[in-house]
């Protein structure tokens, strides 16, 4: 069994932003150039452009939000996708959310094609995943506490593989262009820097809205050069605004700066920040590109990410599915207080997260697990 035998179908809800979707954007470009022939299936979205420059095969599936949906619209979207698997001659199918993850599988266990599911979070509607579960081949988990949340579940044996990050592309900028950002932005080139990068939905926003009210008093009381970027869309973006707007005038100077939701250069706003407050993709990325991070998710607060607490950041996916406490604006101060006044300790600190990230995150090593993981599945099957 070989690479020219693997014939994928990655099954997304849509290709918006967000942490999953860029991770299979990520993954399937690495993918494709080490031989696999992938199709790509969900929803239109903001991402559809990116994933359209990688070459794959892609097609429109108007997948549902919830699988609460009227039967004859099931059944329509499982005859869509069957007919792709047909077309495409997939050999496994691999899905990363409920919806279009149930739609696909069912459509795969008809046509006998192994399915795989890999879980990201411990967000998903309990009924929808279990259901996912039982019609999985085979279950990966980007971290142990995904992996105990899917034990606790079921009883399926499953696998972990981490999120990859492509290290080439996230990684420290010029100096020289951070300070063209920088002047774009209207922030002094010797200022004080923190960015907040989140979709800016209600979990999310809470702790952006704690961030800034803290950054008002880091501002306010030591750091008057300090500026803010929060990079981000969602629901609660002009909850967001209103608040970064009242806190500009209390301090009076512009020094939030809302840039809305960004894919393309990321690594140019992690490269202008000092410190990188996130969760997830964001806090490894961040790393990547050679920053600190404080780390804070839906789950709750991880805190500064140091050398000898890797192991148990990443266990907890830095926030996002287990915490050391709850996050409050004090705890921000504290913890970022010592980052925005020592860049020669930041920058220590962020040397020592990148070696990390490139040991144990890169995005070749994840695709190279994931090939191999494909190919054995495709020799069981053949036997």
């Amino acid at each position: 069994m070989n690479v020219q035998s693997v014939r994928i179908l990655m099954a997304l809800d849509s290709l918006d932003v967000g942490g999953t979707e860029t991770h299979v954007l990520s993954l399937a470009e690495e993918l494709i150039q080490r031989g696999v022939y992938l199709v790509i299936a969900g929803r239109e979205g903001k991402l559809l452009s990116e994933f359209k420059k990688i070459g794959c095969p892609i097609y429109l599936v108007n997948f549902p939000l919830t699988l609460n949906i009227e039967e004859e619209q099931k059944k329509d979207l499982y005859e869509k996708i069957r007919t792709i698997m047909e077309k495409e001659k997939i050999t496994i199918v691999h899905a990363h959310q409920t919806p279009s993850g149930f739609i696909t599988f069912s459509a795969a266990k008809d046509l006998g094609i192994p399915a795989i599911f890999t879980v990201h979070g411990t967000y998903y509607p309990k009924s929808e995943i279990i259901q996912v579960l039982k019609l999985s081949s085979l279950i990966i988990c980007v971290s142990p506490p995904t992996q105990k949340y899917i034990e606790e579940l079921n009883d399926q044996s499953s696998i972990i593989i981490p999120n990859g990050i492509n290290t080439s592309q996230y990684t420290l900028i010029d100096d020289s262009e951070v300070l063209d950002l920088k002047k774009q932005l209207g922030i002094p080139p010797d200022a004080a820097t923190i960015l907040y990068s989140s979709r800016l939905n209600w979990a999310k926003a809470n702790i952006c809205m704690m961030l800034l009210r803290a950054c008002k008093d880091i501002k306010l009381s030591f750091a008057p050069n300090l500026h803010v970027i929060i990079v981000g869309d969602g629901p609660r973006f002009h909850d967001i605004q209103n608040l970064a707007n009242l806190i500009n005038r209390t301090c009076k100077d512009e020094f939030i700066h809302l840039i809305g939701e960004k894919y393309h250069d990321m690594q140019k706003y992690y490269s202008m920040a000092d410190c990188v407050v996130g969760t997830g993709r964001v806090a490894l990325e961040a790393m990547a590109c050679s920053k600190p991070v404080i780390a804070v998710g839906n789950h709750g607060y991880f805190g500064l990410v140091r050398k000898e607490e890797y192991e148990e950041a990443w266990y907890c996916y830095f926030g996002d599915h287990a915490s050391k406490k709850s996050c409050s604006r004090f705890t921000l101060v504290h913890d970022l207080k010592p980052i925005v006044s020592s860049k020669s300790y930041a920058e220590k600190i962020g040397s020592d997260a990148r070696k990390w990230v490139v040991d144990q995150f890169d995005i070749h090593q994840s695709a190279e697990k994931l090939l191999n993981l494909y190919i054995s599945m495709l020799g069981d099957t053949a036997t």
